[in-house]
């Protein structure tokens, strides 16, 4: 029997077949190009020799814009997710550093341990809440779910291990034991004593009419000095400025939370607030934009918290300023060691940088 007869295909398929009825097989150039990377699988940066694909970042920022998505234009959508996951890359960058540094150092016996340790905590704590969170019945809806969004169940995992280890071991790594002498509380008090300085500040109610909706300024300031008689003769400010003030609060009766001096555009209206008698009704207030009429309802002056009101405080910032700058000290050290790359570097794709 000649090949080209046999069971099996036309002729053409089979390497029998005369050069002419061949079909030509595509070439591994043509394949690529018509290749389509899954969902998720992009690189998008290299701590070392690890890899860190976009679905470690995808989940939330999906997510996030899922509960956005009314509020983000659709040709915007692309670049806000690219956005999002430049945002988001640079914590799991951080936690993926630290988590390689406790390997490192970690015996192995320790680690096997260590990790079976986080294993249990995400199936014991961590996966009940998302579960609930997410508003499924079980982990299998709970992976369908998270892979609707870019990721899955075994991938939260991970991320879980990696971030919880390298909370802990930052804790371990930055100390905060060093003694803080009331000498120093006391410098940083007087070296920063703007901290604890509180400008006056008041709250007051507005009666107002824009210059925009009258002719002229005499007919504005008219408008305003019937709302003020009103006031005068005994009817409530708030109903008055429900019924024909243009102020920002109109609305909700014209009255105006604590106000910091010197916050207002108008210095006429702020000098008002700040010099004029409680409860007093001002005369008509000319700002850049209408005509005002004031009545400050209460008012407190500017004040310097005590020291001995600010002791905690201060220890409390000396120590968090001690943390930031021992987290950076030892994050600078782990990228000097570790070569890090992400998609977003300026330099070369394919070049591979340390630090970011």
């Amino acid at each position: 029997m000649r090949p080209d007869s046999w069971v099996g295909g036309p002729a053409e398929s089979t390497p029998w077949a005369p050069p002419e009825q061949r079909t030509a097989r595509p070439q591994p150039e043509s394949l690529r190009a018509n290749l389509k990377p899954c969902p998720g699988t992009r690189i998008i940066a290299r701590v070392g020799p690890t890899a860190v694909l976009e679905s470690e970042v995808l989940g939330a920022v999906n997510e996030l814009l899922e509960q956005h998505k009314d509020r983000i234009p659709a040709d915007q959508l692309e670049a806000q997710r690219e956005l999002l996951i430049q945002q988001r890359l640079k914590g799991i960058i951080e936690a993926k550093l630290i988590y390689e540094d406790a390997r490192r150092i970690i015996p192995a016996e320790g680690w096997e341990k260590i990790h079976e340790q986080l294993l249990n905590a995400f199936e014991e704590s961590q996966l009940p809440k998302m579960i609930e969170n997410s508003g499924v019945a079980d982990r299998h809806e709970l992976d369908l779910k998270l892979r609707s969004l870019g990721t899955s169940l075994d991938q939260e995992k991970r991320a879980f291990c990696e971030r919880t280890l390298a909370q802990q071991w930052i804790q371990q790594r930055i100390k905060t034991d060093e003694e803080i002498t009331c000498d120093r509380i006391i410098g940083y008090y007087h070296s920063h004593v703007e901290e604890f300085t509180h400008p006056a500040r008041a709250k007051w109610e507005e009666l107002m009419v824009r210059f925009a909706d009258f002719p002229g300024k005499a007919e504005a300031r008219e408008a305003l000095a019937r709302m003020g008689n009103q006031v005068l003769a005994g009817a409530p400010l708030a109903e008055v400025a429900k019924r024909g003030s243009g102020g920002l609060t109109a609305a909700e009766g014209g009255g105006r939370e604590w106000t910091v001096k010197g916050s207002l555009v108008s210095k006429e209206l702020d000098q008002a607030i700040f010099t004029l008698p409680i409860g007093q009704i001002s005369p008509i207030i000319e700002g850049p934009t209408g005509l005002h009429i004031i009545r400050v309802t209460a008012r407190e002056p500017e004040r310097v918290t005590p020291f001995r009101d600010a002791q905690v405080e201060i220890r409390e910032k000396i120590v968090k300023e001690q943390r930031e700058k021992q987290f950076a000290e030892y994050m600078a050290k782990l990228e000097a060691q570790t070569p890090v790359w992400t998609i977003f570097d300026k330099n070369d794709e394919q070049t591979i940088i340390s630090g970011r």
